[in-house]
């Protein structure tokens, strides 16, 4: 039998095309089984005639028939790729618990809508991290009106719609029903109107059976309380002290792994600060904050709430008992400060100033009403850690405290637009929960995080006027009211 042989290299990893383009080359039949090309190295590639062996004669490899092939390969992959996430939703239904760990990390896993929306347990769920760095509060050692309960609150106060009370003997508001006086103007004109001359301070008012216990009043010794660049030395409280009003925890899960835990502190009353011996801006109800912001469960800065402004500093930056946050509130107004002290505001000769010192340590996490936020469709839920708390009071949209009096009443002054007693403040919901910087005000404001405590600075000036409104920028609304 006559046969004649041609040596072909093909390395490997060689395309087919480049395979195909050898074999032509040859001017020979090609009697290789298809799977033999595709894994030779180097192979010899024997002549074959018509007559010798036809039962085996193979058509020619040409470019044509290459390209049907990655052709076939491409709409494979395609499939490969397309059925399963067709058959996701499906399978997520079956099983629940599997797709819920499918999630690479909680905060993964709460942004994305095809397993979120289908599972309560992974919109709920509170890190433990968010809780490790709770912040722990000094109150003013000579404070008047301490912390209060927010459902005692209500017990003291009626809904006025401006200043007519609304009558409606078969409700009274509580925590699970407070969201429905927005049917009033939508609540923006609704106000929480005390039922005691609040200038006779009621007991209810000054909330003193609230003061914190058990706390330890111990001095830094072998475990100090950390801070960069502070020139006052630095007292311990080992331990914070319980209060029986609880505070209010309330955590977004925003993008790129950031979360913001928003710690929510509420007195019923306020007392305005003071100017030349003339008090401005009491009103009943204040809400004040510490935000901790979050990247990959790593605390990177902490935001202090001063009336309607505010100051962020990096984690690194504010003093610290163990890893948690120490802020401190100032006495009258509870507005939230990084250091004891004078907390003077842009004015003359330090006319106005706010005061802080080491008082009673508050531990609010040993008290806490816990909620995850969805910040981009306006929506509360009660966490995995408290899941009975009430959630529609969040929704109320009016005001926690009265309208502010107006000049007849004999309790109010005003000059140059600064009243004695003003609106009470709007609740938490109004606090620009989705905001992507640290700081409370606008996207195009300014907001600077600074790296270092300094004693004595110097803050922005919070005129009061009437007090807190609907905000006029959409932007600060909740999400649903701006739309």
């Amino acid at each position: 039998m006559a046969m004649s042989t041609l040596p072909v290299e093909l390395e490997a990893g060689s395309t087919d095309e480049e395979k195909a383009d050898i074999l032509q080359d040859s001017e020979l039949d090609t009697t290789m089984k298809e799977d033999d090309l595709m894994n030779a190295s180097s192979v010899v590639v024997p002549a074959l005639t018509e007559s010798e062996e036809p039962h085996r004669r193979f058509p020619k490899i040409t470019r044509s028939s290459c390209i049907g092939f990655m052709l076939r390969v491409v709409f494979g992959a395609f499939l490969l790729h397309t059925i399963p996430s067709l058959l996701d939703p499906v399978w997520n239904r079956l099983f629940p618990r599997s797709a819920a760990r499918s999630a690479s990390s909680w905060e993964d896993a709460k942004c994305n809508p095809a397993i979120a929306s289908e599972h309560h347990e992974v919109l709920t769920e509170i890190p433990q991290f968010v809780l490790d760095y709770a912040p722990f509060v000094h109150l003013y050692s000579e404070e008047k009106f301490w912390p209060c309960d927010i459902a005692e609150h209500l017990l003291h106060t009626t809904p006025d719609l401006n200043y007519t009370p609304i009558e409606d003997e078969q409700q009274v508001s509580n925590l699970t029903n407070l969201d429905e006086l927005n049917e009033y103007e939508n609540g923006r004109h609704v106000f929480l109107t005390s039922d005691d001359n609040v200038e006779d301070r009621p007991d209810w008012l000054s909330g003193q059976k609230n003061i914190p216990d058990g706390f330890s009043e111990n001095i830094c010794d072998e475990v100090r309380c950390h801070s960069r660049h502070m020139q006052e030395p630095i007292g311990r409280r080992s331990q914070g002290g319980r209060s029986d009003a609880p505070a209010v925890l309330v955590t977004v899960n925003k993008e790129n792994g950031v979360v913001d835990a928003f710690w929510f502190f509420f007195y019923s009353y306020n007392l305005g600060n003071v100017v030349l011996n003339v008090r401005f801006g009491n009103h009943v109800g204040d809400w004040e904050h510490t935000l901790v912001r979050f990247h990959h469960g790593k605390p990177v800065a902490v935001y202090y709430s001063e009336h309607d402004f505010g100051s962020a500093y990096s984690y690194d930056a504010v003093e610290k008992i163990g890893k948690r946050p120490v802020t401190y509130s100032a006495t009258g107004t509870h507005a939230m400060y990084a250091t004891p002290g004078a907390q003077p505001y842009i004015l003359p000769l330090g006319l106005l100033h706010d005061q802080t010192d080491r008082g009673p340590l508050w531990d609010p996490a040993l008290n806490v009403l816990i909620y995850t936020y969805d910040h981009l469709n306006d929506t509360l839920r009660a966490s995995n850690r408290t899941p009975e708390a009430p959630i529609e009071w969040f929704h109320f949209a009016g005001h926690w405290g009265d309208k502010f009096y107006p000049l007849d009443d004999k309790r109010q002054y005003g000059v140059v637009g600064e009243y004695h007693y003003v609106n009470g403040p709007l609740g938490p919901r109004f606090k620009h929960l989705g905001r992507r910087k640290v700081c409370q005000g606008r996207y195009t404001d300014p907001c600077v995080i600074k790296h270092w405590l300094g004693v004595n600075e110097v803050h922005e000036s919070p005129g009061v006027g009437e007090g807190e409104d609907w905000p006029d920028d959409p932007e600060l609304l909740p999400p649903e009211m701006s739309r």
